[in-house]
């Protein structure tokens, strides 16, 4: 009788129990001495019916399904038996310079597109090299280059590194972008599957929620009314409440930028730094009243303004003397502008086109704010019958 081998698998199939009593299956990799893990977002219920019981057995069918999938795509890799072994080792840097230079121009949002890949290369290889390949590339990879973003200091040709951290939206960008290019390696047959699919919600950066960081009517009204010890930064910052531009393009708004239409109407024509795309925005006279005195076509509208942190600074003083308790930055202007636009009627198309937004979907969440506050409204409203 021949003697049986005994093979230890490299996957096996666990569950991990959870607050409402049901366990949840994941896969135990174990591969070249390092562990992972896959989370299959499949749920083993507490049987209290024949259904119940029979739901978990397709569960768990499928569970094995799946862990048998992953032990043939690790023992092809292995054995090079797929050309993706080889790819596998493909350098990731090159080939993010590769999508770069074969984005078609007409590509919606083009030149955010190239901005924000142009960040994520600086960032992947300032968390761990220019000589990352795709095998790096796993949940650990990943989870971790979560907690570099969180650290990461603001870094562009316009702005040298500083110590401002990236905001919490661009954080959820640039990982938006790793996993889109990671997508599209997996269906090129690069790698069997995109890894960040194993991240559980908390191992990615979430995107931006704007909901506490705008400024109501009155609060803009009380800012004006308060002293502030440097004019021109005042006037900058109300300025950009009422248009709704970045920072950067207020820096470098200059004279020149400004035209009239055939109407005698003020319009600022500019280049977003942040997208390098052309900007033509209707400049309202509440707008114009924030304007210091003209110089020259050449000269900065608002002069040389402080670095960033340093107006973060001045900006709080202003609010704490103004009677606001809100934090103000920049960001807090335009999402002001956003907000205020469409509390008064402004279309959420129209509003998307003046904040220079490629796609409509980053103006809906301002839209999603003024319906809650409405929501609130209404639902403060005390009975009437007792």
């Amino acid at each position: 009788m021949k003697k049986q081998i005994k093979v230890k698998e490299p996957i096996r199939l666990r569950t991990k129990k959870l607050s409402n009593g049901n366990e949840s299956l994941y896969l135990d990799i174990y591969t070249d001495g390092k562990r992972d893990y896959e989370f299959l977002k499949l749920y083993i219920i507490q049987e209290r019916t024949k259904e119940d019981k029979e739901k978990n057995a397709q569960t768990l069918k499928l569970a094995n399904a799946i862990k048998s999938k992953r032990i043939v795509e690790l023992q092809n890799e292995e054995h090079g038996f797929k050309t993706n072994s080889i790819k596998s080792k493909a350098n990731f840097i090159n080939y993010i310079d590769s999508f770069v230079e074969n984005l078609p121009k007409d590509t919606k949002g083009y030149n955010g597109y190239i901005c924000t890949m142009q960040g994520l290369k600086y960032h992947l290889s300032k968390y761990k090299g220019e000589n990352i390949t795709f095998k790096d590339i796993d949940r650990k990879f990943l989870a971790g280059f979560t907690e570099y973003l969180k650290a990461a200091k603001v870094s562009t040709k316009a702005v040298k590194e500083s110590d401002r951290t990236l905001a919490q939206g661009t954080q959820w960008n640039y990982f938006n972008k790793l996993n889109l290019l990671l997508n599209k390696a997996e269906r090129e047959e690069i790698i069997p599957f995109n890894p960040v699919d194993r991240l559980e919600k908390g191992e990615r950066p979430q995107r931006a929620d704007p909901r506490c960081t705008f400024l109501v009517l009155d609060e803009v009204k009380k800012l004006a009314d308060t002293p502030f010890r440097m004019d021109k930064l005042k006037r900058a910052f109300l300025f950009a409440c009422l248009c709704g531009l970045r920072i950067s393009d207020v820096r470098s708004l200059q004279w020149s930028s400004f035209q009239q239409d055939s109407k005698g109407n003020t319009i600022a024509k500019l280049t977003q730094k942040k997208t390098k795309s052309i900007l033509y925005l209707p400049i309202s006279p509440e707008a114009l009243k924030q304007l210091p005195q003209k110089g020259n076509n050449v000269d900065l509208v608002f002069g040389k303004l402080p670095d960033n942190s340093y107006i973060d600074k001045l900006l709080k003083i202003w609010a704490k003397d103004a009677g606001i308790t809100k934090n103000l930055t920049f960001h807090v202007s335009r999402h002001t502008f956003a907000t205020l636009s469409i509390t008064y009627g402004a279309e959420l198309y129209t509003v998307s086109k003046l904040l220079g937004h490629a796609d409509i979907k980053t103006t809906q969440i301002y839209a999603d704010v003024i319906n809650e506050k409405k929501r609130n409204a209404v639902n403060s409203i005390p009975s009437i019958i007792d």
